[in-house]
């Protein structure tokens, strides 16, 4: 349960953002290396050993929600 609301908060955290900064993939990178480094808190809750939030788990759950531009 505690992933899931870490997922939950960030991606309230994404959609804060401009939608201009949720274009790309490279976006989503950037987005969960400062999250992770900036806003440690956020995961507190999550830091058992079966239960570690990481950049792959962040990344995972930000790359559906990408606004591709119609090429």
């Amino acid at each position: 349960m505690p992933q899931l609301e870490a997922r939950a908060r960030v991606l309230e955290e994404w959609f804060r953002l401009p939608e201009s900064r949720r274009l790309h993939a490279t976006d989503a990178v950037a987005f969960a290396f400062r999250l992770l480094q900036d806003r440690p808190e956020m995961f507190a809750r999550t830091q058992s050993h079966d239960d570690v939030v990481n950049h792959d788990d962040i990344l995972n759950w930000l790359l559906p929600y990408l606004n591709r531009q119609a090429n």
